[in-house]
């Protein structure tokens, strides 16, 4: 074939943290449809599109909600009036928004209260959160292709190679 094309659709990649919390007390971008009740505190790490729209959804709907970000922005790759504009809307609605945090380091829940706390690689910390989303990317479904063996080649993080098309 002169064009070939893999779609292989990706999923949520959920960090650790320094003590393996986050995955025992997050849940990923695909969680958010499932959760069951709207939460009163909710907190959203990540910088991408996905986080930005669960963040305003959030928000719109009543729930307090901060957006953790690693660096100075959201979608700091887009043109910077684009992410200049959507950061000072997000605050003009309300999204509480911590920068420069290098992410999160863990998240430790109070048994009594069944809220989280969560602790920033800058050592900010969130407290009384009842849901933490990650939104912090998404990795691609590639492991049961055995690209290798075909000699499809890869970039850093599985990603398929790609040229121009």
């Amino acid at each position: 074939a002169k064009h070939i094309l893999l779609a292989t659709g990706g999923y949520p990649e959920m960090p650790q943290g320094t003590d393996g919390s986050i995955p025992r007390h997050a849940i990923s971008s695909d969680g958010f449809f499932e959760l069951e009740t709207l939460p009163r505190r909710a907190v959203v790490v990540g910088a991408g599109y996905i986080a930005v729209e669960l963040a305003g959804v959030l928000q719109a709907l009543g729930t307090e909600t901060s957006l953790v970000v690693r660096k100075e922005r959201a979608l700091r790759n887009f043109d910077d009036m684009i992410s200049e504009t959507l950061d000072t809307e997000m605050e003009r609605h309300g999204i509480i928004i911590f920068r420069n945090t290098n992410g999160v380091s863990k998240i430790s829940l109070d048994d009594q209260t069944a809220l989280k706390t969560v602790v920033l690689n800058n050592g900010e910390v969130i407290k009384d959160v009842d849901v933490v989303i990650m939104a912090a990317g998404r990795r691609p479904a590639v492991e049961s292709l055995n690209l290798k063996n075909v000699g499809v080649k890869q970039k850093d993080g599985e990603y398929i190679s790609v040229n121009e098309y």
